[in-house]
Parts: structure tokens; C-alpha cells; sequence
């Protein structure tokens, strides 16, 4: 003789799922929105792009070549530093690109306390 046993579904565990999945997905979203802010908070103003060329140390100063494109109405700024060979700041000038061209390509000197191994573009804002 060969009995079955057999198990009813639960109505409340699909219901429960769908929750689950419900909760989840917020949270990623909210994870998501989270990182999109830290990014453009931390990354600079989107649709600038800063961009160093060249460079060229002596003893006390570096010359820089960079690029910076952004929107054609904006006026940006940008820091341009130096660094040392342990990673530390040793330099950093403010420079602004004033609207009404789009990508610059230009030069700067700046005046290092030391020799500049590294050079960075960075912090560009509008305004």
C-alpha cells in the first residue's frame, strides 16, 4: 500500500517574499541614490573634466600642461598640485576657467617648496 503525503502551499510565504523582495529593492535604490551623491560630491561637477598633459620639475616649481573641458557658460575653477615623493602636498595654485570656451588647453608654473614627483588637476568646480 502506498500512501502520499501531500503539503498544502502557504499563501503567506509568496506574500512574504514579495515583501522581502519589496524591502530589498528600496534598499538597494537607496543605496544607489547614496553613491550617486558621494560621487558627484566627491568627483567635482559633472561634465568637467580636468586633465594634466605634461610636466616638467626643476628643484622648486613645476610646469604644468593641462586640459579642462566643461560646458561653454560656466565658469570653473580647479586646483592644480604637487606632490613629493611620500605622497604629501607640497604645492597648489587656484585656477579659473571663465566661460565662453569649452576646452582649454593651456600652461601654468607653479612654485613647489620642493621637486614635484606628481601633479594633479582636480577639485573642479563651478562658480
Amino acid at each position: 500500500m502506498t500512501t502520499t503525503t501531500g503539503i498544502k502551499g502557504n499563501a503567506t510565504g509568496t506574500k512574504g517574499n514579495k515583501v522581502a523582495y519589496a524591502v530589498i529593492g528600496v534598499f538597494v535604490a537607496f543605496c544607489a541614490v547614496g553613491w550617486a551623491i558621494i560621487m558627484a560630491y566627491t568627483e567635482g561637477t559633472p561634465g568637467i573634466t580636468p586633465e594634466v598633459v605634461s610636466w616638467q620639475a626643476a628643484a622648486r616649481s613645476v610646469r604644468v600642461h593641462y586640459q579642462v573641458s566643461k560646458p561653454k557658460s560656466e565658469n570653473v575653477r580647479c586646483a592644480i598640485v604637487a606632490y613629493d615623493p611620500s605622497h604629501a602636498e607640497i604645492a597648489r595654485v587656484e585656477v579659473t576657467v571663465p566661460p565662453g570656451t569649452a576646452n582649454v588647453d593651456t600652461h601654468q608654473d607653479v612654485a613647489t617648496s620642493s621637486l614635484a614627483t606628481a601633479v594633479d588637476v582636480r577639485d573642479c568646480r563651478t562658480g
